[in-house]
């Protein structure tokens, strides 16, 4: 089977979201031939301060989440339900049109992954 990208791309996912607040994979990045532009998946590396909160619910996507946290202590809220993930390597999975918000009870960095990759309709 022949790749798309006959040779590793490689960089810093910290590097390459600064100016997508935080996404560095999916329909979103600039150049068509970019090996980070795809409708398949989004990839979202982000450092969420002490103390922040989105207290508005976002709307759902019509996509699945899965947001791991990589260090510190991130809260997930849903309608019904708070998820707390607090060790390295917590997740929380959730799927389309799920109503979200969160707080950052300490600086975390979180990856979000979300598929499909689509613009906002």
């Amino acid at each position: 089977m022949a790749s798309d990208y006959p040779t590793p791309t490689f960089g810093n996912a910290g590097a390459a979201s600064k100016d997508t607040r935080g996404w560095f994979f999916g329909h979103f990045m600039p150049g068509e031939d970019s090996p980070l532009r795809t409708e398949d998946v989004e990839l979202k590396w982000f450092t969420h301060a002490k103390g922040e909160t989105r207290s508005e619910w976002a709307p759902g996507n019509p996509v699945r989440t899965l947001n791991i946290l990589i260090r510190g202590h991130f809260v997930l809220l849903f309608p019904d339900r708070e998820v707390v993930l607090k060790e390295e390597g917590d997740f929380v999975l959730f799927g389309p049109d799920t109503p979200h918000s969160f707080r950052s009870e300490e600086e975390s960095l979180v990856l979000t992954v979300r598929w499909p990759s689509i613009p906002p309709q």
